[in-house]
């Protein structure tokens, strides 16, 4: 069987989807696995930072900032930052970022600070290190040949003690080719396994009605925790 032929994303098609409204992967609720798992990765901890990468406008950086976290996130679509801001009402202000880079957008409370440029613009000088990630749309929105290069992104933002919750997905890539992509199990310990402890915690069925335009008939979200060695 030949290699499927598989869908290259960039900011400009991000940016057409956000445009056009066609935002399947943006969802209206808080997502069930981090409202099962929260405790998880919060450990106890009072006003720690959450890194959300290619963090659109979910609903899960507000449930994450009721609780009393700092937010950061990085999304390279202002239109949905500004979305965000507006649907939370959540007063905020808007400063550049030096060099023509990109924006930032501040909540009131200085609790949620969410970048809008490059992903990979983005590092430890900017917020220093991360005390929690929470992954739940960046890694399968990582083009195949980025994701060793994104592995080595957010190793560099990870504190002694942070813990990253990643959600991965498991489809049938023969039959679509993503975005949202299909990253198997096995690359998680390839990409990761070498300074991080790797626990797998759930594997859902995920598979919806509108998953049947995709071309397949099964669809499983995977959970995995991991910290440093």
């Amino acid at each position: 069987m030949s290699e499927p032929e598989f869908t290259k994303v960039s900011h400009d098609f991000w940016k057409t989807k956000w445009d056009t409204g066609k935002i399947g992967f943006h969802r209206s609720h808080v997502d069930t696995l981090l409202e099962k798992h929260k405790d998880t990765l919060i450990n106890g901890r009072e006003n720690i930072k959450i890194f959300f990468p290619l963090c659109g406008k979910a609903l899960d950086m507000r449930h994450i900032w009721d609780l009393g976290h700092t937010i950061i996130g990085v999304e390279s679509v202002r239109s949905a930052l500004e979305d965000f801001f507006e649907e939370q009402s959540i007063k905020y202000t808007v400063s550049d970022l030096s060099e023509g880079t990109g924006t930032l957008f501040i909540s009131e409370d200085k609790r949620i600070k969410l970048y809008c440029c490059d992903l990979f613009e983005f590092n430890r000088e900017c917020e220093g290190l991360m005390d929690a990630v929470w992954d739940r749309g960046s890694m399968v929105a990582i083009n195949r040949e980025d994701r060793q290069r994104y592995a080595e992104f957010l190793l560099n933002l990870l504190s002694p003690d942070c813990r990253y919750l990643l959600e991965t997905l498991e489809y049938d890539e023969t039959k679509y080719p993503g975005p949202p992509f299909y990253v198997p199990d096995q690359q998680i310990y390839e990409l990761f396994g070498e300074k991080m402890n790797i626990t797998k915690l759930e594997r859902v069925d995920a598979f919806e009605e509108r998953h049947k335009a995709w071309g397949i008939d099964s669809l499983q979200e995977n959970l995995f925790l991991l910290t440093l060695k």
